[in-house]
């Protein structure tokens, strides 16, 4: 199982390297044509530039850093439209307001739509966040934001951490990380560009109208079963206008021009997560997934920790980026090595939380996990130790 699964990453990287776009002089392409990392770049390359010691890459750099905050104040702008539209009077007072609750009224609606239009003013109010195509569409586009978000900070953290901590890749780990982070790059972008797009206000007359429509179908005096045919047709031609519109939409025409590296990477996912549940299930004194089956069970600590390392690897060889199994390959690489061999995997799973044993800002304001404290007190007590840093002088450009 293992074996295979590590053959088809290199194809799937092969892949990946043939999708993410054309090198354009001496700077790399990201998938949607902006400057990325390239997937050809070797590792003291990708480093060089993580450093940022050139303006230009300081520069690129920034713009990584703050393409989430850039969506972000764009949803808050959306936040505020739903705000004027009344569409927060359908969220309960005890929670705070979010596009996210909005969105999940939405769904509720659409779910049960002759049940939720009936239900007196509140139904009218959910008839125009049904009718609003423009919110339809802000939905559909930021059901897809947690994973470029979350796959541009880790891709950032690690690498950051090979350069001023103790976190070691190989070239595997350097093009599969560049390939995600310049995947997550363009999605953020082309999110964004979707946000910008569906700013644009008005139309209220149009929504008003269509929900008055859908309204008086269930409200009407013929049967249950005609007003329900009838408020099905209307949906139909309301999710149709919908699908027509998203063609347009940058990310749905990024995910299709590029669907071979979006294919990549949930294969990814799909071949490495199994081996992480593995892992973890194997650890003797860790919170599994499942109960662990008895023939694992049955195996003294250090097979179940060794078997726990093994498998953890594996899934790392995948997935670089999986804290859990990060977690894993720290914890028993501790157990059976000693703090040479884990502070790596340590400073790794660290880098991935956010936190950095040399920044104190990083972790003095933040209730530490049992992990997290395991793992800062070993990096520490390695950081203090002889001959536990990383180089520190920069590699030459290029090599």
């Amino acid at each position: 199982m293992v074996q295979f699964g590590l053959r088809s990453l290199g194809c799937l990287l092969l892949v990946a390297i043939a999708s993410a776009g054309p090198r354009a002089g001496d700077g790399a392409l990201a998938p949607d044509g902006k400057r990325g990392f390239g997937p050809e770049a070797s590792l003291t390359e990708t480093l060089a530039i993580v450093r940022a010691t050139h303006e230009a890459d300081q520069q690129f750099l920034k713009e990584l850093d703050g393409l989430p905050s850039e969506v972000e104040v764009l949803s808050t702008a959306a936040l505020e439209r739903y705000r004027q539209r009344g569409y927060l009077k359908l969220v309960e007072r005890s929670k705070e307001a979010s596009l996210a609750l909005v969105h999940a009224e939405l769904k509720a609606t659409l779910e049960h739509p002759f049940e939720a239009l009936g239900d007196g003013a509140r139904g009218e109010l959910a008839a125009k966040l049904v009718c609003d195509v423009r919110l339809r569409l802000r939905a559909r586009v930021l059901a897809n934001l947690v994973l470029p978000t979350k796959e541009l900070h880790n891709a950032l953290a690690v690498l950051r951490g090979a350069t001023n901590g103790l976190v070691l890749l190989s070239t595997a780990d350097v093009r599969c990380i560049a390939v995600r982070a310049d995947l997550a790059a363009s999605e953020l972008r082309a999110l964004r560009s979707d946000l910008l797009a569906l700013r644009q206000s008005g139309g209220e007359a149009e929504i008003d109208t269509r929900a008055q429509g859908l309204i008086d179908l269930v409200r009407a005096s013929e049967g249950e079963p005609v007003r329900r045919a009838g408020l099905e047709r209307e949906l139909a031609e309301l999710q149709a206008l919908e699908d027509g519109m998203a063609a347009s939409l940058f990310s749905e025409r990024l995910r299709t021009e590029q669907h071979e590296l979006f294919e990549w990477r949930q294969r990814l996912f799909e071949e490495s997560v199994p081996l992480r549940d593995e892992a973890l299930l194997w650890l003797p004194d860790g919170e599994q997934p499942s109960k662990p089956p008895r023939d694992v069970e049955r195996l003294s600590k250090s097979e179940r920790m060794r078997g726990a390392g093994a498998r953890s690897f594996s899934a790392l060889a995948l997935d670089p980026l999986d804290v859990d199994a990060c977690w894993v390959a720290a914890h028993s690489s501790d157990f059976i090595y000693g703090i040479t061999e884990s502070r790596t995997w340590y400073d790794r799973f660290l880098a991935l939380r956010g936190i950095r044993a040399h920044d104190h800002r990083t972790y003095a304001d933040r209730k530490l996990d049992a992990r997290e404290r395991e793992a800062l007190d070993a990096v520490q007590r390695a950081l203090l130790g002889p001959g536990s840093g990383q180089p520190t002088n920069p590699p030459v450009r290029g090599q």
